[in-house]
């Protein structure tokens, strides 16, 4: 267990730096904004460049991998979803909140950094296949239905609220990346040595500053939000997307690659996207994902270290 704290105490130590250096003032909301454009569109794409193009089309793309995380962040989406607005009668559009909050994960800005401090050779790949399930899948469904629960909209998935939703996965920079890598990858083409090497400087600084970021971002957050409500996003993002990722690996996938079983079961356990509150708040709800994100962040440091200690056992 040492060595499972000694992986994730300092991740959220920076998280917790990054919020008291925001907190006193030494970080300003300025400043932190500008800090998130460099890890958004220069550092982590670079990160992701770096290490993708140079690794075959056939090890970027495996489908029981994808196949498996999708299955439990979707089980996570549904699970939170019947619960609230089935059984506990929430209406219709903070179910679909809660419902994108229990399965779409930050797994740029904390996922990655935990998968690279646990693996002593993390294959990158399995970050690129997990964003491509959550920008292609998890987050349009569920920004899909959210957008039909406000409109309270019969109609189905219509494209006039699909296409906005498109247009913006294609804008970001990160699933960019992600594209170039795969087309550098299939052309077999190579990056210079010196822009490689610019590259690799560039994307050094994406995992510390990420998590300064998060910490920085929790700040001025309050919990006035119903305790249950936030419970139910908790419990169905840190547990149960996890726990039925690993059925899905152990039961369905049994020879899938032990590593690739690990990093699945453990991008699952990652806690909510720290956009959750700006996406919540173009529909009123900006206190509830503020508070369920701080609430979430918390609390995964338990969860997160619970997870390493359990997927060593596979």
């Amino acid at each position: 267990m040492h060595l499972i704290l000694s992986i994730t105490a300092p991740i959220f130590l920076l998280i917790f730096i990054g919020y008291i250096a925001t907190r006193t003032g030494l970080i300003t909301p300025s400043a932190l904004a500008g800090m998130s454009k460099f890890v958004l569109y220069l550092s982590l794409p670079a990160l992701i460049f770096s290490k993708l193009s140079v690794v075959p089309i056939s090890a970027i793309i495996n489908l029981q991998y994808m196949g498996a995380y999708a299955a439990g962040c979707l089980g996570a989406f549904f699970c939170a979803l019947l619960i609230s607005h089935y059984f506990t009668k929430t209406p219709a559009l903070l179910s679909c909140v809660k419902s994108l909050g229990s399965a779409q994960p930050n797994s740029a800005f904390i996922g990655l950094p935990v998968m690279l401090q646990f693996f002593t050779n993390p294959i990158t790949q399995t970050f690129a296949m997990v964003l491509l399930v959550e920008n292609i899948l998890i987050f349009p469904l569920g920004l899909a239905m959210i957008e039909m629960a406000n409109q309270r909209s019969s109609q189905g998935f219509s494209l006039a609220i699909l296409r906005p939703v498109a247009t913006k996965i294609l804008k970001n920079p990160i699933i960019q990346a992600v594209i170039l890598s795969v087309l550098f990858s299939v052309l077999n083409l190579e990056i210079p040595d010196f822009a490689g090497h610019a590259l690799t400087l560039l994307g050094a600084g994406a995992t510390p500053l990420a998590l300064i970021i998060i910490g920085g971002s929790l700040v001025g957050v309050s919990i006035r939000a119903n305790f249950s409500d936030i419970a139910l996003v908790a419990i169905c993002k840190l547990i149960v997307a996890p726990l039925l990722t690993a059925l899905v690996v152990v039961l369905a996938v049994p020879d899938m690659d032990l590593q690739l079983k690990q990093a699945v079961i453990l991008f699952a356990a990652i806690p909510m996207f720290s956009t959750y509150p700006i996406i919540g708040g173009q529909y009123g709800l900006q206190a509830f994902c503020s508070a369920a994100l701080l609430v979430t962040t918390v609390l995964a440091f338990f969860s997160i270290s619970t997870v390493l200690y359990l997927i060593q056992l596979l």
